[in-house]
């Protein structure tokens, strides 16, 4: 039974509580992104995506070479500006795409101790640190669900 599915048609299928390290293994094919569920002391970490024009985790495609991690703080600096305190992974999303594909994911938790300016880009217009309360506009329903995947290292 799915998890969760967006409007879009994507499906996040499966979440597995393995390690880093046993994400790592081939078996798991393929890994093509990392997420990162980060929060602050005011609530969790989205931005807007300008492109999808929704809000959403940070996260992003794997480019060659890189591990998980790599491309989780990458991505997490480059969408929103932000600098985690801690990080650690969380396990790995199986996802059912709407064109068909199947294809995994990494999905890291993190902590934000001091907050840095936003500096508005290409991919994403703007970001909050949401409080679960107050209206923000539309979450996609996938990312929605990832924040209820954020535990305390």
């Amino acid at each position: 039974m799915p998890i969760c599915a967006n409007s879009r048609g994507d499906v996040l299928g499966q979440f597995f509580e393995i390690s880093e390290e046993e994400a790592a293994q081939e078996k798991w094919f393929p890994i093509t992104h990392a997420l990162v569920v980060a929060k602050n002391r005011d609530g969790f970490l989205f931005m807007f995506n300008r492109w999808k024009n929704h809000w959403e985790v940070a996260g992003g495609m794997l480019e060659e070479g890189e591990s998980l991690r790599q491309c989780a703080l990458r991505e997490l600096l480059e969408e929103t500006n932000q600098i985690p305190s801690r990080i650690w992974f969380r396990g790995l999303m199986k996802l059912h795409l709407r064109n068909g594909k199947t294809e995994y994911g990494g999905l890291f938790c993190a902590y934000i101790e001091e907050t840095r300016p936003f500096q508005s880009n290409e991919e994403a217009g703007e970001i909050v640190f949401w409080d679960g309360k107050e209206e923000i506009g539309y979450i996609d329903e996938i990312d929605r669900t990832l924040i209820s995947y954020y535990r305390e290292e």
